[in-house]
């Protein structure tokens, strides 16, 4: 029914957006599940007259059922809609079964003390791989970061063995040595 819809004119992009959201309303009256190429269009004729603020309202307020395959369309608009990256992990949040979606797309990001924040309060910190974040750390060649990344997992380490140390299952032992050159006090030789 809305094929035709794809690649409207502008001047008809109302009368389009107002057909599919009455359209996804009469689905959710009668509690059938819309297809996620409604929404997709939806979105996609938002984006494309830049009506964002629209797009942002219909997310805020849950018009657009919540789902990865969407949430992770939103990723995608970052470039042209900075604030879809937040409403991508808002929803990843409320999805629930996303925790380890929301931690790569933070990694990805380079935002890795706000990846560790969330896994913190999911409690899922620790069941984290130590080696994906302080391979992420090293690489941005930020030491004060590689350092507290560092000492988050020594931490999570004490609670966990009662011991600082990695266990060789880590694979952290290059960490370790890049760690004790970068912050270990060296001893003086006389």
């Amino acid at each position: 029914v809305f094929s035709p819809f794809d690649g409207v004119k502008a001047m008809q992009y109302k009368f389009f957006v107002a057909a599919i959201t009455e359209y996804l309303r009469s689905l959710s009256t009668y509690q059938i599940n819309a297809q996620h190429f409604l929404y997709e269009m939806l979105i996609k004729l938002f984006v494309d007259n830049k009506l964002f603020y629209q797009l942002h309202q219909f997310l805020q307020y849950h018009a657009l059922t919540d789902s990865k395959p969407l949430a992770c369309l939103l990723l995608s608009l970052e470039s042209v809609y900075p604030p879809a990256f937040q409403l991508a992990l808002d929803m990843f949040k409320r999805l629930a079964t996303s925790n380890d979606d929301i931690v790569h797309v933070l990694l990805s990001k380079n935002q890795l003390v706000a990846a560790l924040r969330f896994l913190r309060s999911v409690g899922r910190e620790e069941s984290a791989s130590p080696r994906v974040f302080l391979e992420a750390a090293s690489n941005s060649g930020d030491f004060v970061l590689f350092f507290h990344v560092y000492k988050f997992f020594e931490d999570r380490n004490m609670r966990q063995r009662r011991r600082p140390d990695f266990i060789p299952a880590d694979r952290c032992e290059h960490f370790v040595a890049l760690y004790n050159s970068q912050f270990r006090t060296k001893k003086r030789t006389k």
